[in-house]
């Protein structure tokens, strides 16, 4: 599972990074969400379903 976030769309709430640290940051200086894997682990990737969900802009894209 690829997880990605649209850096036009990211509107900076930090809902991703609040419920899912170990896989989303802000970027340095723009406090827009990037994830920091290329491939999602196991153990995270419900939670980064859950993530996409509540993002209020639907910038978390996902993918296969």
């Amino acid at each position: 599972m690829k997880v990605s976030v649209d850096p036009l769309k990211c509107d900076t709430s930090g809902i991703c990074v609040m419920e899912c640290p170990d896989v989303f940051r802000f970027r340095e200086g723009s406090k827009k969400a990037m994830v920091v894997f290329d491939t999602i682990p196991q153990q995270y990737q419900a939670k980064c379903i859950e993530v996409a969900r509540l993002c209020p802009t639907g910038a978390i894209v996902i993918s296969k």
